[in-house]
């Protein structure tokens, strides 16, 4: 064992995981302690939308989740409602929860006619308190103490008076989190949670509850951390102190940072460490510009990843660079530290990034390029790009160039990918195609060709319109789990089987009905049509070939669906907004139980490109996950797979790269029995690839043209499978 590991963090690893994993554990009670937030106040459906609910079905069978939540009620025992004066508070301790999620402290922000704020010098104690207590009911309980989600003053429709009080209470929130992080760092059995960042506007119905979809990205959120598997913590500063380093200590978006230098003379560096470490002891390497465009960097420090840095100033991926680079990984890796961390290179970043990469593709997880220079000769030398004089003369200096020399040998970086990308190192790159600075087809978009022409692997998010700032990828939720992934700690969240949030039926076109109404409802339609055929199973693109209303295909009606499939009594199963993991939930909640259809027509993903953003690979293994599925559950049916259709009107729409990603993944499930595969994009596009009149403006929806191509073009293949 490293003997670097703290007690308290050896005893907390080995209690954690026996609570969750060990032997004889059947059902992990897991109670969800808060306010109403967490009750789910203002939400219309609270059965089904409560972030607990939500929660339970996203850790599955081995958990059992209860809703404790009580609304008004305070962290603080001198306020004026304190949950631990509740009557859900005496439920909580009778029912002796195994794991206690606990989201309080909005209420304590208030002032005025509340005046809780005044007792906010007893949030600490009051913490320990808390959780004292709830050891009294179990001294094994695990305590997760999570920061209240933001106040966002920007939701639209609030009064001027609602605003200021939400700009009033929410700085507030900062010092209850720093509470609840101390009290956690002294108790082996807690641990903290940020949900400073969870929720975005859109999310929020008053500046402070959450809408369904805010209480499903807690949910989420949460899960996440459950979830999470973790490794042993480092005591990091003795394990310095026992190299003579004695580093400045600060932090870092309420992370602990540690300042320090490499030797007597050597280089700055700087280490920031997560509040829990996730397996393997995963970290992110920061090459140039420390703290720019950070939300990254906080979502994988959330997620149990450490940061480094190490001073490369004006050393432009040069031997020097790499000497530095080798020297900190060396004693990271003496510490504990995974030997392949994921390199985060921002413009000029791309150099050491590369010269890492090339030269120690062994001891790399992923690297991570945004609008990176490649190319010397493009910037600082201006060739196509910005020229940098001073730049390019101190590379001139470090490389011992001369003129003639730099142009003939500035994109040498280039060069050397064959390594790295051979030897599978993802390339996640974000790249804004209008960049000035440094050219894309020079620098990034050659870089990404190179490594696929060497048979590596490339995610690219493509910036439209976008120029070298802002730097970053927003939300960086989608690059966070490609590394999570490159790491072997991805969880795909297009396959797991999960519910839909949706709660707007009108623009759903289900009228006031939510999508748990309108699952009843499909699950009845089969019951009522136990002898249909032909099912048509995917999001707003299937359920708009009948609409929420009429789902069957009628000989005498004169909807496309119905002049070209009257006479089969097609069912339409199709929910708007549905991505593949919702698709997998009302697969396995019985959504074809009880009928046996021949043919079952599949068209989905497009939802998870264009509102989650998920990746291609994430979107492909999605739909395998549901061929798969239906395989299982429906083996007397042929899927006929219609792979997402286009997104987007104009071909260059960065959507459309991933979109080929999915199609070139999931075209060998035609080579399965029981599968036919079809990629009809074509129909809906021109010769140049631009959308035609059979999709509708928004680029995403057919029109009634486009969905008599489509059921044209099945209309074979589905009166052989019939027939046959």
């Amino acid at each position: 064992m490293n003997r670097f590991l703290s007690m308290a963090n050896r005893f907390r690893l080995v209690a954690f995981v026996v609570l969750l994993a060990g032997p004889g554990v059947t059902q992990v009670r897991v109670a969800c302690v808060g306010d109403s937030i967490t009750q789910g106040a203002l939400l219309s459906d609270l059965e089904h939308d409560a972030y607990p609910v939500q929660l339970g079905w996203r850790l599955g069978s081995g958990y059992r989740v209860q809703n404790f939540g009580a609304g008004g009620r305070t962290l603080l025992r001198g306020a004026d409602l304190p949950y631990m004066d509740s009557s859900a508070w005496k439920k909580l301790l009778e029912w002796q929860p195994d794991l206690v999620v606990v989201i309080l402290g909005s209420n304590d922000t208030c002032e005025g006619k509340r005046g809780n704020w005044g007792h906010q010098a007893d949030l600490e104690v009051d913490t320990q308190a808390l959780i004292e207590g709830l050891r009294g009911a179990n001294p094994k309980v695990r305590v997760l103490l999570c920061s209240p989600p933001p106040m966002l003053v920007e939701v639209a429709g609030l009064s001027a008076e609602r605003r200021k009080d939400l700009n009033e209470r929410g700085g507030r929130l900062v010092r209850i989190a720093q509470a609840l992080m101390s009290v956690a760092a002294q108790h082996a059995s807690a641990r903290f949670v940020d949900l400073s960042r969870v929720l975005k506007p859109r999310q929020v119905l008053d500046g402070v509850h959450p809408n369904p979809f805010g209480a499903e990205a807690i949910a989420n959120r949460i899960a996440e951390v459950i979830l999470m598997p973790e490794a042993q913590s480092l005591d990091i500063l003795e394990a310095l102190g026992a190299r003579g380093i004695k580093p400045i200590t600060s932090r870092y978006h309420g992370f602990p940072r540690l300042d320090f230098e490499l030797g007597a003379e050597g280089p700055a560096c700087t280490l920031v460490q997560p509040h829990r470490v996730s397996r393997g002891r995963p970290w992110l390497w920061r090459l140039r510009f420390f703290g720019h465009q950070p939300a990254l960097e906080l979502e994988l420090l959330e997620r149990g990843f450490h940061l480094a840095y190490v001073d490369l100033t004006q050393l432009f991926g040069s031997a020097r660079a790499l000497a530095r680079m080798e020297a900190l990984h060396g004693m990271l890796l003496q510490l504990g530290f995974s030997s392949r961390p994921v390199l985060l290179g921002m413009s000029r970043g791309g150099l050491p990034l590369l010269a890492w990469g090339n030269t120690h593709p062994g001891e790399t997880a992923a690297l991570v390029g945004d609008n990176l220079v490649c190319d010397l000769r493009t910037w600082p030398g201006g060739q196509g790009g910005k020229r940098s004089d001073g730049d390019w003369h101190r590379v001139l200096g470090e490389y011992k160039w001369t003129e003639a020399e730099a142009a003939a040998r500035g994109d040498f970086l280039l060069g050397g990918i064959e390594a790295p990308a051979k030897a599978g190192i993802p390339l996640l790159l974000v790249q804004g195609l209008a960049d000035q600075v440094v050219p894309p087809l020079a620098n990034g978009l050659r870089l990404a060709k190179l490594w696929r022409e060497a048979g590596g692997s490339v995610t690219l998010w493509s910036k439209a319109g976008q120029d070298h700032h802002p730097h970053g990828l927003h939300p960086p939720s989608p690059l966070t789990r490609e590394i999570h992934f490159a790491c072997g700690l991805g969880r795909n969240p297009a396959t797991w089987a999960v519910p839909s949030a949706e709660y707007r039926g009108h623009p759903a076109g289900w009228g006031g009905e939510t999508w748990w109404r309108q699952l009843e409802r499909l699950r009845n339609l089969g019951r009522e049509w136990p002898q249909t055929e032909i099912v048509f199973l995917g999001d707003s693109l299937t359920q708009g070939l009948t609409g929420a209303v009429d789902r069957i295909a009628r000989a005498d009606g004169s909807r496309p669906i119905d002049r070209i499939l009257g006479e089969t009594n097609a069912l339409s199963l199709g929910l708007s907004g549905d991505r593949t993991e919702h698709l997998l939930f009302r697969i396995k909640q019985g959504a074809l139980a009880a009928c046996d259809p021949k043919v079952i027509v599949l068209q989905i993903g497009v939802n998870n490109l264009n509102t989650a953003r998920h990746t291609g690979r994430e979107v492909a293994q999605g739909i395998r996950a549901v061929v798969d599925l239906l395989a299982q559950e429906e083996p007397q049916a042929h899927v006929l797979l219609c792979g997402p259709f286009p997104v987007g009107i104009q071909p260059t729409d960065p959507r459309r790269a991933a979109l080929e990603e999915v199609h070139a993944s999931i075209a060998d499930l035609g080579n399965r029995s029981g599968v036919t595969y079809s990629d009809l994009r074509p129909l809906f596009l021109d010769e140049h690839g631009k959308a035609t009149n059979a999709m509708r403006q928004d680029g995403i929806h057919l029109s009634g043209k486009g969905e008599e191509v489509w059921l044209g073009a099945l209309q074979p293949l589905i009166e052989s499978l019939i027939g046959g």
